[in-house]
């Protein structure tokens, strides 16, 4: 018995004074206090959000790190300055590198698919209208006319001077915010923030191991989805540059795989817009048939995606009925543009477990 008693001080806290020790018993906060507080945090934030880009990725980069830089700690037993270092050389310089060697194949497409829009453009308008030229209320309108038409309207308006100084500001910004996030990685890392210990804080102290118990879970469905995601992008974007190359031979395979991978972050709608895009592509250089090979690729690798990888990497991770995983995506990109959208699922998925687990005082 002593030691259940010596057992639960540690864990709860000191004791609340009892009734006869000489002085009365200190009442538990409120809980519309807490509650209070999370409404004043969550309204701050909501006004500071076109500063918090950085700090997100930051955040999830760190929690991703944190358990293999609390191995090296452990294992090497160095400083945790030490450690840090050995981790940012280790993640940052093989994707340096890999970078680099890509760079060549990647401007290079990247500038050809640019150069090549209006033929890509062309092309495509003329599969859709099944030749050159189409009639439209006695009018004959050209498909080539139809392409330099919406390209020179996309090119004039990004050639203004606002929105070239839009353009400019928004390059500027990304670079700053991704310099930005790397500064704060580094901080996090070294020195962690406890978000669990200081979020229990606002719980009664008797609801504390129930809230302890959802923690962990949200912790560990959280790192499962993370780091499955990270999985994803890398696994989609290598399968998709390989069959493009090797099977259909399509042109600028690279950056269309790159932004395979990337999309794939954004649910339900990233595949979809990533199989056009493709799609799009191969019907204008090799025509429908080539473009229905292309969509059917991209289909057969979204369900072994579904069916055999999804299963094992994120496995019930997150849980949600389809219709509300798309209103958090959608919800989400509302309110905070992409990366938003990229979080409307796993806030989601927390929101659905503190719900599910909620014991009211």
């Amino acid at each position: 018995m002593a030691g259940d008693e010596q057992a639960s001080r540690s864990t709860l806290g000191p004791p609340l004074p009892q009734l006869g020790d000489g002085e009365p018993r200190q009442e538990q906060e409120p809980a519309w206090i807490a509650l209070a507080v999370l409404a004043v945090v969550a309204f701050f934030l909501y006004l500071v959000r076109g500063i918090l880009t950085p700090f997100i990725v930051a955040g999830v980069l760190s929690y991703m790190a944190a358990p293999a830089v609390h191995w090296i700690e452990k294992r090497w037993r160095l400083p945790r300055f030490a450690v840090v270092l050995i981790f940012f050389l280790v993640f940052f310089v093989p994707i340096g590198v890999l970078l680099r060697l890509m760079e060549p194949v990647l401007e290079t497409e990247t500038k050809e698919l640019a150069t090549n829009a209006p033929l890509i453009l062309s092309n495509l308008l003329s599969q859709l209208f099944g030749g050159t030229s189409v009639d439209i209320l006695g009018q004959t309108i050209d498909a080539g006319t139809v392409s330099d038409y919406l390209l020179g309207a996309l090119f004039g308006a990004l050639g203004t001077p606002s929105q070239a100084i839009h353009v400019a500001q928004s390059i500027m910004g990304a670079l700053l915010d991704t310099l930005l996030s790397v500064i704060l990685l580094f901080y996090f890392l070294l020195d962690p923030i406890d978000l669990g210990r200081t979020a229990i804080r606002f719980v009664p102290v008797q609801h504390h191991p129930h809230w302890q118990r959802v923690g962990r879970e949200v912790h560990e469905v959280l790192g499962r989805y993370v780091r499955g995601l990270v999985f994803l992008v890398f696994l989609m974007a290598t399968a998709t540059w390989i069959g493009l190359t090797v099977i259909f031979h399509l042109p600028f395979a690279l950056p269309i795989a790159l932004a395979t991978g990337f999309l794939e972050i954004i649910p339900f709608l990233g595949p979809l817009m990533a199989a056009t895009i493709a799609a799009v592509v191969g019907l204008s250089y090799g025509g429908s048939g080539y473009a229905a090979g292309i969509a059917i690729f991209y289909l057969i690798l979204r369900e072994l995606e579904d069916q055999l990888v999804m299963p094992v990497v994120i496995g019930r991770a997150v849980e949600l009925p389809p219709a509300m995983a798309i209103f958090a995506v959608l919800a989400g990109g509302m309110v905070g543009g992409a990366l938003g959208a990229l979080l409307g699922i796993p806030v989601a998925a927390v929101v659905r477990i503190a719900f599910e687990r909620w014991r009211p005082a």
